[in-house]
């Protein structure tokens, strides 16, 4: 369904001299969850209770074909102050993160509703830097570098991590043990040992041979 702008909007919109601007508002969601909030003006912004910070960036216009290729969008974010930079050398080029790109209108943005003119989603695809931009290649997450099916169901096998060593990611909330043992090899016998056999990960119930996909 298309979306209804307010007719104080649409006025603005089509004016030829205003006194306020179309806004680019960027929401960011690095892989680690972190938020970044950004808007494309000479001073930082609120809209709907979030302070988007002003930072120079420009977005070029989608690459469209008929060859089946994804389209993609270059985002580049200045990075004179290494702000951004510095997220990405702590995060894989912050390659997998989700852009949400929002065209506003100055004129109301204290309102509790979304009024964008525009609104894309994107997931970061690659990106690179120097010392004037951060550049990320947006586009839509390819289907091919997802994992399918998304879960593997295998007899005797346990799916729940255990790393339970210092310095190491830990034990899984699902696997549960609360022993001394720092290593497992992810078996029924050793969780048995470990007299944790009731939180066993594996599906014994399943076939031992073959694979099958559900």
């Amino acid at each position: 369904m298309a979306k209804q702008l307010p007719a104080s909007i649409i006025l603005e919109k089509n004016r030829l001299e205003t006194e306020y601007v179309w806004l680019i508002f960027l929401d960011i969601v690095l892989p680690d969850g972190t938020p970044l909030y950004l808007v494309r003006n000479n001073e930082d912004t609120t809209f709907i209770s979030t302070v988007y910070t002003a930072i120079p960036f420009t977005l070029e216009p989608t690459k469209e074909n008929s060859k089946g290729v994804i389209p993609t969008v270059s985002l580049k974010i200045s990075n004179v102050t290494r702000v951004i930079q510095a997220y990405m050398e702590a995060q894989n080029g912050g390659v997998g993160s989700d852009v949400k790109v929002r065209v506003l209108n100055s004129k109301d943005l204290s309102g509790g509703t979304d009024l964008a003119e525009l609104e894309l989603d994107f997931t970061v695809l690659s990106s690179h830097s120097d010392t004037k931009w951060v550049t990320f290649l947006l586009g839509a997450g390819s289907p091919l570098n997802k994992r399918f099916p998304l879960d593997r169901y295998i007899a005797s096998h346990c799916r729940f991590r255990f790393d339970n060593l210092p310095g190491k990611e830990g034990l899984s909330p699902d696997c549960g043990y609360s022993g001394v043992e720092t290593t497992c090899n992810r078996t029924l016998s050793d969780c048995q040992d470990r007299n944790n056999s009731a939180r066993f990960g594996g599906f014994m119930g399943l076939g031992k041979g073959g694979v099958r996909y559900a």
